[in-house]
């Protein structure tokens, strides 16, 4: 399958005007995303997001490298036909309602369709703004900026959302409500490219994580894998002899459990582990690998010194 959004060896250096000092805002970055996806775009602030973002849209140009979006340049009319951007920091007409704000964005896309009516309808009921129609953009709460933000994002039916803080400024139940509106589009299979520093809520719903820091790609790959390598392993045993706490299972977690004893332990540990219960006459009544979260991860990551991997 055709990969909906491709960086290759992407480096983008900022030069001070009159001066020769430069700034490199993302260095040698590479990463794949495919089609009917939730890729999640991470990174701390200054880490080179809203850089990528920004030549990914086709804003301005890498220094370096090669991006593509449906095998196109970025800013190819093709290629902008099938993306529904959202950035972090818009803005909207106060003075319009969405009928007209949206009536508006289709204008500016080039579009008037006989049914335009019926489609702004379906999408205010889509991001459940219904029943506001009459309401001016000014008096609405942040969410509902937001979700008419995503309306106007979906207005020609793209196959690629880029999102940029989709849920920033939101109250918990705005959040939910938008992270709801994610799910259903991607359960229609739409693709959606994502920034956010919301990571529980963002691992509800991407496939694959992307982590950039210092401008350099430090992790990418699909999310349950991530979460899934290098931690630790649970085994559930029926009784622990003494001794093997202080060899094989030296430095585990022991604590009880339901029927018996839980022996949390490094992963590259565990067949040592399992044979020296068995070896013990001990009987393993189960073992599970124990899932990270998206955000142990992701400052596992970031806390380390630079370097691309």
């Amino acid at each position: 399958m055709a990969a909906v959004i491709e960086f290759q060896r992407v480096t983008k250096i900022y030069r001070r005007l009159f001066s020769e000092e430069q700034l490199a805002a993302l260095s040698d970055v590479s990463f794949e995303m495919e089609s009917g996806h939730v890729c999640a775009f991470l990174g701390p602030n200054g880490a080179g997001k809203t850089t990528s973002i920004s030549m990914l849209m086709g804003f301005f140009f890498p220094t370096s490298g090669q991006i593509r979006v449906f095998g196109r340049p970025p800013g190819d009319l093709a290629a902008k036909e099938q993306i529904g951007f959202l950035p972090e920091n818009f803005a909207f007409h106060k003075f319009l309602t969405a009928p007209k704000l949206l009536r508006f964005h289709l204008q500016l896309a080039g579009r008037n369709p006989g049914g335009a009516d019926t489609l702004i309808a379906g999408l205010l009921a889509k991001v459940k703004l219904n029943g506001y129609e009459n309401l001016k953009i000014g008096r609405y709460s942040r969410g509902m900026v937001q979700r008419i933000g995503i309306a106007q994002a979906l207005l020609c039916d793209p196959q690629l959302l880029v999102l940029d803080e989709p849920t920033s400024g939101l109250d918990p139940a705005g959040r939910r409500e938008v992270l709801h509106l994610l799910a259903e589009l991607k359960a229609e299979g739409k693709t959606i490219f994502l920034s956010s520093h919301i990571l529980p809520e963002v691992e509800q719903i991407a496939d694959h994580v992307v982590i950039i820091n210092r401008g350099k790609m430090v992790r990418a790959g699909n999310l349950r894998d991530l979460l899934a390598s290098g931690g630790q392993v649970e085994i559930l045993a029926d009784r622990v002899p003494d001794e093997l706490r202080q060899s094989a299972l030296r430095g585990a977690s022991i604590e009880p459990a339901q029927n018996g004893l839980r022996v949390l332990i490094d992963g590259s540990r565990k067949r040592e582990a399992v044979e020296a219960l068995w070896a013990a006459g001990c009987d393993v009544i189960a073992m599970n690998p124990q899932r990270s979260t998206l955000e142990e991860l992701f400052l596992k990551e970031v806390d380390q010194p630079g370097g691309a991997r």
